[in-house]
């Protein structure tokens, strides 16, 4: 999240007039993230988020907004994507696509606690089981191995020489995992469930936000990247009772299969490449500059010290109890 898109006192106004929320109060622009504007926008009678999405088309937005109004039937803590008197919920400011959510009440946590992952692990393993049943929502994974593949030129002088070799050894085994995580149970997935996407109120988990790298995939790959970031150590090993706790949540509602247990590995190792190689791409957009140049890039070197961590040890003992 960030702001790309700038809204004055009269365009917010204009653009509020169509909600039935008792007219506009305050606004302010959320200042982190690499993708879409974010705006905390204040009716007199309730909070929103208002996202201006900048890489995706007008076709795409519909998608996020059925997943929601979806995974919230099926009890699932999510924002509500937000109807205009006539029942719209896909709305065009300035040219490009925007919605309008509800705005979870809560926080992100900070230490991570056991108990956190457990919470996180029962609520994305009963999306998990829920996403299964929604075979008529589709879409792609446009980050999986040829986005990774065809970035590998325009981030390898980023990369420093000693782990070229890791970046490009890895992907080849990537790709390999890429073509066996089609034969294993797939769904919908979040794609990007880290700590600062998890709202929680007094201990408990309020909602899950940004579903915008939500796609059909492996259900094994999004666990594994909700645990590389949840229940890793300091010094990018997999905490145990972290893990174990994230893992006791999740089977509550869907255990693995034989078949994702033995792929693990190579899982874990991929869901650490697409971040490692994710903030490396966003690291050359900004160099690159440009009005999309992200204000702001995490370092990319977490994810390679969490890529090297797990191809010496995945630890499977953690996630086959």
């Amino acid at each position: 999240m960030g702001v790309y898109t700038e809204l004055t006192l009269r365009e917010m106004q204009d653009f509020t007039r169509q909600f039935n929320f008792g007219g506009l109060k305050s606004f302010t622009g959320a200042d982190t993230g690499v993708e879409n504007t974010t705006y905390f926008v204040s009716f007199n009678q309730t909070e929103t988020v208002l996202q201006i999405f900048e890489e995706q088309g007008f076709d795409e937005i519909p998608f996020f907004i059925e997943l929601n109004l979806r995974l919230s039937d099926d009890g699932i803590p999510v924002a509500l994507p937000i109807a205009n008197r006539e029942g719209t919920r896909l709305f065009a400011i300035k040219n490009k696509p925007a919605a309008l959510f509800s705005r979870v009440v809560g926080s992100t946590i900070a230490p991570i606690t056991p108990n956190a992952c457990h919470q996180i692990g029962e609520a994305l393993g009963k999306m998990h089981s829920a996403t299964q049943k929604y075979i008529n929502l589709k879409r792609e994974n446009h980050r999986w191995n040829k986005w990774w593949e065809g970035n590998v030129k325009r981030v390898i002088d980023i990369v420093p020489p000693k782990y070229r070799d890791i970046l490009s050894d890895q992907i080849n085994r990537s790709h390999a995992f890429a073509s066996d995580a089609a034969r294993l149970p797939q769904g919908i997935i979040h794609g990007d469930l880290f700590c600062d996407n998890a709202l929680f109120y007094n201990g408990s988990l309020a909602g899950i936000i940004d579903f915008y790298n939500a796609c059909n995939g492996s259900l094994l790959f999004d666990l594994a990247i909700a645990i590389n970031d949840w229940c890793s150590d300091q010094s990018s090993r997999l905490d145990p009772l972290k893990t174990e706790a994230l893992m006791r949540g999740y089977n509550r509602n869907r255990p693995l299969t034989d078949q994702e247990i033995h792929h693990w590995p190579p899982a874990v190792e991929t869901a650490a490449l697409r971040f490692w190689m994710l903030r490396l791409v966003a690291l050359a957009r900004k160099r690159e500059g440009g009005p999309q140049a992200p204000p702001h890039v995490k370092d990319p070197n977490d994810f390679l010290e969490i890529l090297i961590s797990r191809r010496r040890d995945p630890q499977c003992e953690l996630i086959s109890r």
